[in-house]
Order: C-alpha cells, then sequence, then structure tokens
C-alpha cells in the first residue's frame, strides 16, 4: 500500500470522497426533481441536503489538510494529495451550486430536452465516479490507467451532448431568446463537472509519473 505509515490519513481521504458521493446522490435526486417537479415543496429540503452534504465534504478535507501539515507525508507526497483535494473538491461544490442554479432560477427544461439534459447529468456523474476510483486507487498502488482513459472518454462524450444540446435549444421555435440563454448556461456549467474530473485525473497522472522518477 502506499504511504502504509499513513493509513489514517488515507482512511480519512475515503471517508472524504464517501462524503462525496452523498452530496453525489442528493445532487442527482435534487436536479431530478426539480426538472419533474419544479413546484413540489419537498424540494426545498433535497436542496438542503445537497447543501449539508457538500458543507461536510468540506469539513472533512480540512481535517485532511490540516492533518497532513502537522504530522505528515514526505513533502512531495504531501503536495500531490494536497493538490488532488484541492482540485477535487470543486466537484461537490458543482453539484450544490447546479442545484441552487435550477432552484433559484427557477429553470424548466422543455420536454423535448428534459431527457437528454437528465443523461447529460448521468454522464457527468460517471466522470466523477470514475476519477474517484483512480485517486483511491492511487493509495492502494493500483493501476489506474484504465480508469484515467475512460475520464478522457466521458469527458469527450459530454462535450458532444452539450453541443448538441445547445445546438437544439437555440434551433427550437418555441424559446424565446432569454430561456434559451438560461438553458445553455446550465447545460455548460453541467459539463463543467466532467472537465473537473478531468483536471484531476491530470493531477493524478502527474502524481504517478513522479513516483516513478
Amino acid at each position: 500500500m502506499l504511504w502504509k505509515k499513513e493509513k489514517s490519513i488515507i482512511d480519512k481521504i475515503k471517508a472524504y470522497l464517501d462524503q462525496v458521493d452523498v452530496c453525489r446522490d442528493r445532487f442527482r435526486l435534487c436536479i431530478e426533481r426539480l426538472l419533474l417537479k419544479p413546484e413540489d415543496p419537498e424540494n426545498q429540503a433535497i436542496l438542503e441536503e445537497v447543501h449539508r452534504s457538500e458543507s461536510k465534504a468540506d469539513d472533512l478535507r480540512r481535517t485532511i489538510e490540516l492533518q497532513l501539515y502537522e504530522r505528515a507525508l514526505i513533502p512531495e507526497s504531501r503536495g500531490d494529495v494536497l493538490g488532488l483535494l484541492e482540485t477535487m473538491d470543486v466537484i461537490p461544490g458543482l453539484f450544490q451550486s447546479l442545484s441552487y442554479q435550477l432552484f433559484l432560477e427557477k429553470i424548466v427544461f422543455p420536454d423535448q430536452f428534459r431527457e437528454r439534459y437528465l443523461h447529460l447529468v448521468d454522464v457527468n456523474i460517471k466522470a466523477y465516479n470514475l476519477v474517484r476510483q483512480a485517486v483511491l486507487g492511487l493509495f492502494y498502488s493500483k493501476d489506474v490507467k484504465d480508469l484515467t482513459d475512460l475520464v478522457d472518454a466521458v469527458e469527450s462524450d459530454s462535450d458532444h451532448m452539450e453541443r448538441d444540446l445547445i445546438r437544439d435549444i437555440f434551433n427550437s421555435s418555441k424559446l424565446d431568446k432569454a430561456d434559451k440563454i438560461l438553458l445553455k448556461e446550465i447545460v455548460i456549467n453541467t459539463g463543467d463537472i466532467s472537465d473537473r474530473a478531468e483536471t484531476v485525473k491530470d493531477r493524478l497522472v502527474l502524481a504517478i509519473l513522479k513516483r516513478k522518477i
């Protein structure tokens, strides 16, 4: 196992990733409900669950960072872990901000785009799932190349889906320009999840390469 003497840190990183998973699941439920039942009064409670889970993940990240500074890994390994955590922590923030954006701006996806947007959400969640596995694999000295390659492939799929969806939104004669712009922003912000997953992947690959030098 990588950094065997720092098992407590590795356990905390796993707990952090588990908490991000909770945020991911709350986010997915929140988005689906906001799309399908935008006026449901229970949506506020689910939105607050997204917020709480994101905050808990953030608290866990800070605890790990403090432990790394106080009694740490060797300096170069510490920097790699800190960089990965800081880059990864943007993802639950995106889960939260997207949920609030849909809720506060009262975004309504027309029927013909709703299923496609949910599929885009799921593709971006898949990018997170893959990079999450890869990050955890680093600490257990697993070969994560297949996972990192898949992150690239999924991010590319997301890009194609974003462009196609935005094109069709702006080609729609049933939407006014303001609604088209709001929907475009939501689509782009959703794609940011897989973009961020790819950024985490890039840092992960660099960390692996440094260990081989």
